[in-house]
């Protein structure tokens, strides 16, 4: 099997910035850019800690930009930030779970996707490399 590299995307963001942002809209923000299930665990994770609840958001808005560089498009064109849930395995490692729309986009370019996500009191940052499979 074949792997090729379709698309490669990274995304830093300040903490302080997104807080800036969530001061002047806090629940229309979310409401755009997290999934109901990551809403889910925002709130979980809020309750605990309002940073943790931050970097929360901030990884998540990472990731789908990082995904939306990854395809070379943006956000908007081929997908909405709805279309994209950035979830936890067990383990704790990041996954990409796709809308069905965005999942046939993906099939029809035979893609996958991996991502990593990081934070730190200041910044949050993710990558996700978009790759194809083929069979020889």
């Amino acid at each position: 099997m074949i792997e090729d590299i379709l698309g490669l995307g990274c995304d830093i963001l300040e903490v302080e910035r997104l807080e800036n942002l969530l001061r002047k809209g806090r629940e229309s923000f979310i409401k755009r850019v997290l999934t109901t299930t990551e809403i889910a665990e925002y709130e979980r994770r809020a309750d605990k800690s309002a940073i943790r609840g931050t970097l929360y958001i901030a990884t998540r808005y990472c990731a789908k930009e990082a995904f939306a560089k990854a395809m070379g498009t943006g956000v908007g064109e081929h997908f909405s930030f709805q279309d994209l849930s950035v979830l936890n395995q067990g383990s704790g490692q990041p996954i990409l779970v796709y809308s069905e729309k965005l999942t046939l986009w993906l099939e029809s370019k035979r893609a996958f996707a991996h991502v990593s996500i990081s934070d730190e009191q200041n910044y949050a940052m993710s990558t996700v490399i978009l790759y194809s499979k083929t069979i020889s």
